[in-house]
């Protein structure tokens, strides 16, 4: 699965609201891939469901530490982002993420 964004602007600004975005992006595809609500994965980093909400639409500037909660979680879930030089990204999803979602699910239900 690979994602794709691109810099329209150069201008710092542009350059900061697009690494928002697409921060809030990986946020959403690594939640929709884990079949995890917002409130879950809030849970999980230790924030509100309303915060990750935030995150999810690139309202709010994540903090450091909340960064690497979140990088910590993919990283224990395999699912890998590449950062490209224009600002985009491509994901890695690996098999065992995919099963262990499933699991979860069935799991729950």
């Amino acid at each position: 699965m690979a994602a794709h964004f691109s810099a329209h602007s150069r201008d710092l600004g542009g350059i900061i609201r697009l690494e928002t975005h697409a921060f809030a992006a990986k946020i959403r595809l690594a939640r929709a891939v884990l079949g995890w609500s917002q409130t879950e994965l809030g849970r999980r980093v230790g924030l509100t469901q309303r915060a990750i909400h935030k995150l999810e639409q690139g309202k709010t500037e994540p903090r450091r530490a909340t960064v690497r909660s979140l990088e910590e979680i993919w990283r224990e879930q395999s699912i890998e982002f590449e950062d490209l030089a224009d600002g985009g990204f491509r994901t890695s999803i690996r098999p065992v993420a995919l099963n262990r979602a499933a699991t979860e699910k069935t799991t729950r239900s």
